[in-house]
């Protein structure tokens, strides 16, 4: 008899057709470890219990597939048949991971499932999954959500506001990012939050840009996250902002994605709309068309376009041949007087000051 650890199934893409799978479900994404032997003590043993019953079996594979086929079959001893095969005993318990139930008994292997679900997820026989729980997802709880949209579809919900905080991986990310969630309207990733009465300084870094920051009233998510979520499917970008004037609602930009490094964090676009009842105007594509940002590269002091509008506007920002007067991450001063300031117009087309920003994303699964 072979000698066993762990047992897995094969992927089965299409049809199975494998004899041994004819009573079992086939999926394309059952492959985990279903059963296990217990390493050190389930060679030459076997849990002494009545079996449900006994088949010879040509087999490991069968003998598991038949158990699974089997609502009242908990676990299997796997003997040798003296006739030639094995003789698979399905039985209505398991040992609960203790070796000192078993019993010695040459040519036999004591096989008992595994939870194959990860990161604390639940098995559902209703429904052929796992529950997760945290920020996890899949059939087997096997990684996180890749965004907030996922995350609304996969039935998570916030508090009262709405506004949950989680644990994040975007497809293809290297690493994990904690984002904030606004779980309603399907679910979006906040990107940028910056209030008035927050600290007021985004002339920062290259690296501060990419990697992000988060304080007690502001938070920029960060160009390498807000990469990988833009790249993922289809994507929309909502900027809402308010200021002086009429300045008060939101504009969208449709099939939104921000490049990789090599490109500078390029943004993109292919469309563009107002908010149906509370606009602003597309402050992406103000004025001269120089000075619009679409396919435009992000700049900082450190890593300066070529007209050197970051150093002189004093913020990081996608930045045109010209610079552009509407700038989100200048400084916030609504005074007359002020100039070099955070701008924006409104759903008239006037340059207005701004005094808050929310940018948030939308990914269509």
């Amino acid at each position: 008899m072979d000698s066993f650890a762990q047992i897995r199934f094969p992927t089965v893409h299409v049809i199975c057709t494998l004899v041994l799978f004819v009573n079992f479900a086939c999926s394309s994404e059952f492959h985990e470890e279903l059963f296990t032997a217990m390493l050190g003590c389930s060679e030459g043993v076997i849990l002494p219990v009545t079996p449900v019953n006994s088949d010879v079996v040509v087999s490991q594979g069968q003998c598991l597939a038949n158990c699974l086929g089997d609502p009242s079959c908990m676990s299997v001893n796997l003997c040798d048949d003296p006739q030639g095969g094995q003789v698979c005993h399905k039985l209505p318990e398991t040992s609960n991971g203790s070796c000192s139930d078993l019993e010695a008994a040459s040519g036999c292997v004591f096989l008992e499932p595994v939870n194959v679900c990860q990161h604390g997820g639940t098995y559902n026989d209703v429904v052929s999954r796992c529950d997760c729980y945290d920020d996890f997802t899949g059939p087997y709880c096997e990684r996180r959500y890749r965004d907030c949209s996922e995350a609304y579809i996969g039935g998570m919900r916030g508090g009262t506001s709405n506004n949950r905080s989680i644990s994040i991986r975007p497809l293809y990310a290297l690493r994990e990012y904690e984002v904030q969630c606004l779980l309603d309207h399907s679910g979006w990733t906040v990107v940028e939050e910056r209030k008035s009465d927050c600290q007021n300084d985004y002339n920062k870094t290259w690296a501060e840009y990419k990697t992000g920051w988060t304080t007690s009233c502001n938070r920029w998510l960060g160009l390498e996250a807000l990469h990988y979520i833009s790249n993922q499917r289809s994507a929309k970008f909502d900027v809402t902002v308010r200021g002086t004037g009429s300045l008060n609602g939101q504009y969208y930009y449709t099939n939104f994605t921000i490049g990789d490094e090599a490109s500078g964090y390029s943004l993109t676009y292919t469309g563009n709309h107002k908010h149906v009842s509370k606009a602003t105007g597309n402050g992406f594509e103000y004025e001269l068309a120089s000075k619009h940002i679409n396919g435009q590269r992000f700049a900082t002091w450190d890593h300066p376009d070529p007209s050197g509008c970051a150093v002189s506007g004093g913020a990081g920002w996608w930045y045109g041949t010209d610079c552009p007067l509407t700038n989100l991450h200048k400084k916030f001063d609504t005074s007359a007087s002020s100039s070099n300031v955070a701008q924006w117009i409104d759903d008239l087309d006037l340059l207005e000051k701004v005094d808050f920003v929310k940018l948030k994303i939308k990914v269509f699964w």
